[in-house]
């Protein structure tokens, strides 16, 4: 590890128990570093900001941490065990959970049926438990239809149950997918510019329901582009420039290193 990374670990490892450890990530196209001997740690429990310019490579960091994009080197531990490589779904059975830049709905589906789609795999999901275990099955069935329930009262769709999602707004929709990912119960949520595409008026629900998610005890990584966002929910915060990163500490700290400033003008 860098003299740098293992500084920046330190740091963080003296605040709290780390759910996810990311060590030398690195991931090149060509002759252009995306990423570039990329090491933080997300403490277990925290909401944790992932900032920088256009180009800086964190959303191709959280493809590597997701699955979706397999890295050159480096590693990365979700409560100490490799996940690096591993495809989407294996990460997601992992508890490894992403929402996307567009908010991702499927279309042609209610509300409720997008919600239901994230349910981790059941008993009722086989043919032995569907045959055999009925009343097992019938009784998950009616706990996940509670919890379907219960969150989209939460997130004030309630009335849009039966409704198509292709037809909500684009705050709507990403409220969807919010829901869909709180349905896995995931054990790391990775969220990408979560307020992206979204009205005024939903911008602060949204984030006063990622707070929630805080609060509730969730480990969340966030990269948004709202300075105020970041600000306001998360800590630590960890900002990235050409492929590195710059420092990891809460906001203020960050606001005031001369290396970010320069960042954010020079891009």
């Amino acid at each position: 590890m860098s003299e740098q990374g293992d500084a920046l670990l330190t740091h963080v490892s003296e605040q709290g128990d780390a759910l996810l450890a990311v060590d030398g990530l690195a991931k090149h196209y060509g002759g252009v570093r995306a990423v570039d001997g990329v090491s933080f740690e997300v403490p277990r429990g925290s909401l944790t900001g992932l900032i920088g310019p256009n180009g800086a490579g964190k959303t191709t960091v959280l493809g590597m941490v997701a699955g979706a994009i397999k890295p050159d080197h480096g590693s990365i531990l979700l409560d100490g065990r490799s996940i690096a490589g591993l495809p989407p779904y294996r990460a997601a059975h992992r508890g490894v959970i992403r929402t996307f830049q567009a908010a991702s709905v499927f279309p042609r589906l209610t509300v409720m049926e997008n919600l239901l789609l994230g349910v981790p795999p059941w008993s009722g999901e086989g043919i032995s438990a569907s045959l055999f275990l009925r009343r097992k099955w019938h009784r998950e069935e009616r706990a996940q239809l509670m919890h379907a329930r219960e969150l989209l009262d939460r997130l004030d769709l309630t009335q849009h149950a039966d409704s198509f999602a292709g037809e909500l707004s684009g705050g709507q929709k990403r409220l969807v997918e919010l829901g869909r990912a709180m349905m896995t119960k995931p054990s790391l949520l990775l969220l990408d510019e979560p307020m992206a595409g979204v009205s005024r008026t939903l911008v602060p629900v949204i984030e006063g329901l990622i707070g929630e998610l805080r609060e509730e005890g969730m480990t969340v990584l966030l990269v948004e582009h709202e300075l105020g966002v970041v600000e306001r929910l998360c800590s630590p915060v960890i900002v990235m420039a050409q492929g590195r990163v710059l420092i990891q500490g809460e906001m203020a700290e960050c606001r005031a290193h001369p290396e970010v400033r320069r960042a954010y003008l020079v891009g």
